[in-house]
């Protein structure tokens, strides 16, 4: 399948960029579209983590206000996993391990990767990088907690594997790489840490 790119105009260059692109996409019957438009959020990459304690058998999520979760009447403070955009020549796994600490305080060495996935690939060109971060409780190291500099105010939330299951059925969690995240510890570790 072939794109013919016909311009590109950067609408916003901050810290997130904005394209409007005009193209033409060949279709599945062979034929090319009409020149369409279509906008793009131009962003890292990122990584997020579920964090387990093994020995608590016990998972660690965050609360933090959301201005899209507030501008569309839901309250604005969601529980969601750790999660931050990469920096510049920063590896998923490297990413992983500095927002854990910065949101948590926890130092986690062993991590599995769940999957890679675009957030919302009809729009951004965000690709997600999920893991599970297996940790023991004398692996909180620091305060955690966010950076000040980027106005964080984030609350660590300890919960149980009921606890995780329920907030899934209930649709409490309105996140989707923190769903994603919990169903996949949940079908994947379903017993208890010893």
């Amino acid at each position: 399948m072939n794109v013919k790119m016909i311009k590109v105009e950067r609408k916003l260059d901050d810290f997130f960029r904005v394209d409007k692109a005009y193209l033409q996409y060949e279709k599945f019957n062979g034929d090319f579209s009409e020149t369409v438009f279509r906008f793009n959020l131009d962003r890292n990459e990122a990584a997020a983590v579920l964090i387990y304690l093994e020995d608590k058998d016990r998972l660690l999520l965050i609360k933090q206000f959301r201005y899209a979760d507030y501008v569309k009447g839901r309250g604005g403070w969601i529980e969601e996993i750790v999660a931050g955009v990469m920096e510049e020549n920063e590896t998923p796994l490297q990413c992983a391990r500095r927002e854990t600490i910065e949101e948590t305080g926890y130092e986690i060495d062993r991590f599995e990767h769940i999957a890679s996935a675009y957030s919302t690939p009809g729009i951004t060109t965000e690709l997600m990088h999920l893991f599970l971060g297996i940790a023991r409780s004398d692996d909180l190291k620091h305060q955690g907690g966010g950076l000040d500099e980027e106005h964080e105010d984030i609350q660590i939330l300890e919960i149980s594997r009921e606890e995780a299951l329920e907030r899934l059925r209930s649709k409490r969690i309105r996140d989707a790489k923190t769903i994603l995240a919990l169903q996949y510890f949940l079908l994947n570790h379903p017993s208890s840490a010893k």
